[in-house]
């Protein structure tokens, strides 16, 4: 009886073994399975076969909206969705990044540099307009002697700032945009008192009426 006994103590023992090497198994299972799902979320992990855009097709569309030699093509996950992100180099120097939806071709996002020019991060030799070639296009619009020159960003765009001294003795500004050589404004101080001087007499006259 007490063989018996024996016997079936050491049964219960070995099957509560095996129950705690096929728990510990299947524990061991489910956590590789979640390392598996997590990695899926990679950006390593999209395969250019999944997504419907080629990469020459994200190039072409990129370089439509940002005209430059590409630097660098990548497939990224970005919240969720895949994105060919195209760095390219513009015709000016400067860098610009153009995001791309793998599905539908549509433009997400294009982050240029000049986006966050300051003055020291621009030199002469980034823009297609030489300072001369400024100075030229700024005298033709207000005659004058040239006090300062500075090449600067407004709103992402590289600009000339031309200062002068007109023959009235008056100060005006010319702003050149230095790529295209477009005058994108011209600030004259004559002008200005003048402007300023005919509202003052137009308010006069509607106080006398």
């Amino acid at each position: 009886m007490e063989s018996n006994s024996r016997m079936i103590f050491g049964t219960a023992v070995i099957a509560l073994a095996l129950l705690a090497v096929v728990g510990s198994g299947a524990a061991f299972a489910q956590g590789s399975g979640s390392a598996l799902v997590s990695d899926v979320d990679d950006d390593d992990s999209i395969p250019q076969s999944n997504v419907t855009l080629s990469e020459q097709e994200a190039i072409d569309i990129a370089t439509a909206e940002a005209n430059g030699s590409v630097n660098e093509v990548e497939l990224e996950n970005e919240d969720g969705a895949p994105v060919y992100e195209v760095e390219l180099v513009t015709t000016n120097g400067l860098e610009t990044e153009v995001a791309v939806h793998t599905d539908d071709g549509s433009v997400l996002e294009t982050e240029s540099e000049d986006e966050e020019m300051d003055e020291d991060s621009i030199s002469e030799s980034n823009v297609s307009l030489s300072e001369q070639e400024a100075i030229d296009i700024a005298t033709a619009e207000a005659n004058g002697t040239v006090d300062e020159v500075e090449l600067e960003a407004e709103d992402g765009v590289p600009v000339y700032e031309v200062e002068l001294v007109t023959t009235n003795g008056s100060e005006a500004e010319v702003a050149i945009n230095a790529d295209d050589g477009a005058v994108i404004e011209i600030e004259n101080e004559e002008y200005e008192d003048e402007q300023e001087s005919e509202e003052m007499d137009g308010e006069d006259e509607q106080e006398d009426e």
